[in-house]
């Protein structure tokens, strides 16, 4: 199947990574190993729950501040958008810091869907609600990222999961990728490549009938 889209993860992979989760998990009074952030407030009362989201939104807003474009991030998306692709972001972020980062960097996405939509990765929720929205199949879709939940998310829909290997630990989820990438300009390759596949397929079946 050709891709029809691809659904980007927002921080550390449209985005240079920033967040210091060990950092913000201390300020929350979880230890430093505890594991997902959002998975542990699930667990908290409602007055523990309010106080670390107000220290998870903080960090948010100053990872917005700070935020950084990774390399071909605007060229990448713009290609895409010119072939008629859509481009999704699915984030545990919240959708509107997505839309923050598209406006002060002048980028275009077709959807998001944010923490507040529904289950976050490594559910199957987001990418199947985006593949809705375009009107795509997820075998249609591929999905990048920079973490495991990204590649379980995208496994567990059915989509082409991605890896973008652009940091220290990237090493110990490589294997559950279909593609490892260093820059997000490789996603263009991969569609090429993929495309090329499936037409010498056509002509190899074609000279069979």
């Amino acid at each position: 199947m050709p891709i029809k889209a691809v659904v980007f993860d927002l921080d550390g992979t449209i985005t240079q990574p920033y967040f210091d989760f060990d950092a913000i998990r201390e300020e929350i009074g979880l230890p430093r190993d505890s594991g997902p952030i959002l998975e542990a407030m699930e667990h908290m009362t409602a007055q523990e729950r309010e106080r670390a989201e107000q220290i998870l939104h903080d960090h948010e807003d100053r990872a917005l501040a700070a935020s950084t474009l990774n390399p071909g991030a605007w060229e990448t998306l713009a290609a895409l958008r010119a072939r008629g692709i859509r481009v999704g972001v699915l984030t545990r972020n919240r959708k509107q810091n997505a839309q923050a980062i598209a406006d002060k960097h002048d980028l275009c996405f077709d959807s998001v869907v944010g923490r507040e939509d529904g289950p976050v990765k490594p559910d199957a929720f987001g990418v199947r609600h985006l593949c809705r929205q375009f009107d795509v199949q997820p075998a249609e879709t591929l999905l990048v990222g920079d973490y495991l939940f990204d590649l379980q998310c995208a496994r567990a829909a059915g989509a082409i999961p991605v890896l973008i290997t652009n940091h220290p630990q990237a090493g110990r989820f490589a294997a559950e990728a279909d593609f490892r990438i260093t820059r997000l300009s490789e996603v263009l390759e991969i569609i090429d490549e993929k495309a090329r596949c499936e037409s010498r397929q056509a002509r190899e079946e074609g000279t069979h009938v």
